[in-house]
């Protein structure tokens, strides 16, 4: 009987459980997932309202190799809205009230070879009062308190998991995705799971898991996905380049899907050019010049302090959009609507923590902050 009724729930899907904004979305239940399917036509309207707060330049009291930003890697804020600036180039976190005051930076020396001393730190985050930050040029994980003291630092050792993607809860759980190349039946597949780290950065659970065989038509790019996390749920992207966002737990398990109808956009030749350079710099086959590849379509995905979701899409480039950044919005699963964020430049980076938007300027050598309604 009960491979009956899977049998039938396969087959005849529960649909049109809530139908309702004249067909612009759906909710299906397929094997007790829900798929919220929505047409791609806004539900509603929304515009978050900006207000500048002030611009990060980096600090100028400081040694003359301290002065300004290096390279942004990464910004993160604590709850009391004191903000935490990883310079990758010149291998340190700077801190900054609220205000923007300069506080101050740590660890002291760069590039030494004391555990505490960073040579190219590329990820950070947070867990309760510590960041944890990742230096894969020095081959280490470092511990710092959010006042600046080191805690400690754990070598990882040949053959240790890269990790890409660092992300946390704020509280006790890291995740990551983990990219290895594995061989199951002398087969061989490239892997890149999103997955939670124990305490020593080993992969422990598999929240997505991501796999495809190594062969003549492995497309390097298909293996690269977004997410963000909350509340120890996890928004992961679709890597093969469909507009669909997995909700998971912390357990793995599927608590619901979010698909969005789109519009294929495909590579520019000069956009094309840039990924030939990531392509290759990994270590495989470019991509023929002549070839037609799309873009993903989804490139990150944020969410505000009203736990909506801000999506950017891909969005095809032209003269006069060039330097507009493109949200889609989605609160309950639901798509409300895209907009510009026309005080972030197209090739900017946004942050949403706590109640700020940190805008990482395109020379990643300053950042403007933000409040939003």
């Amino acid at each position: 009987m009960r491979k009956i009724f899977t049998f039938s729930a396969a087959i005849f899907v529960l649909m049109l459980i809530f139908n309702c904004s004249e067909e612009k979305f759906t909710i299906e239940e397929i094997e007790g997932v829900k798929y919220y399917k929505n047409s791609g036509e806004p539900t509603g309207s929304y515009k978050p309202k900006e207000k500048f707060l002030f611009e990060i330049k980096g600090p100028e009291n400081v040694p003359d190799s301290m002065k300004g930003f290096g390279s942004i890697a990464d910004v993160l804020c604590d709850e009391l809205d004191y903000i935490y600036i990883l310079d990758s180039e010149h291998a340190t976190i700077k801190k900054y009230n609220s205000e923007g005051e300069f506080e101050r930076y740590f660890p002291e020396q760069r590039g030494g070879t004391g555990p505490e001393q960073l040579k190219e730190p590329s990820q950070f985050a947070f867990l309760y009062d510590t960041l944890v930050v990742i230096d894969d040029e020095a081959q280490k994980y470092v511990r710092f308190l959010n006042n600046g003291k080191f805690i400690n630092a754990s070598l990882r050792f040949m053959g240790g998991a890269s990790i890409l993607f660092l992300n946390s809860d704020h509280r006790d759980n890291l995740s990551a995705f983990v990219p290895r190349t594995i061989s199951i039946d002398s087969i061989n597949y490239f892997t890149n799971n999103l997955y939670t780290l124990d305490s020593r950065f080993k992969p422990k659970t598999v929240i997505k898991a991501i796999k495809d065989v190594l062969d003549s038509a492995f497309f390097f790019p298909d293996f690269f996905s977004v997410y963000a996390v909350r509340n120890d749920i996890y928004y992961v992207s679709d890597n093969k380049g469909m507009y669909k966002i997995y909700v998971i737990n912390g357990r793995g398990h599927t608590k619901y899907i979010i698909e969005k109808e789109f519009d294929k956009i495909p590579y520019n030749a000069g956009e094309k050019e840039l990924l030939n350079e990531f392509i290759t710099s990994s270590g495989y086959p470019e991509v023929a010049i002549d070839e037609q590849i799309y873009k993903k379509a989804i490139n990150s995905i944020e969410i505000d302090k009203n736990d909506k979701l801000w999506i950017m899409p891909s969005v095809e480039r032209n003269e006069s959009n060039s330097d507009s950044l493109y949200i889609d919005i989605f609160e309950n699963g639901v798509f409300v609507n895209r907009t510009v964020l026309d005080f972030i430049k197209g090739d900017e980076t946004y942050k949403l923590k706590g109640s700020r938007i940190f805008v990482i300027s395109s020379d990643r050598k300053s950042v403007r902050v933000y409040e939003y309604e």
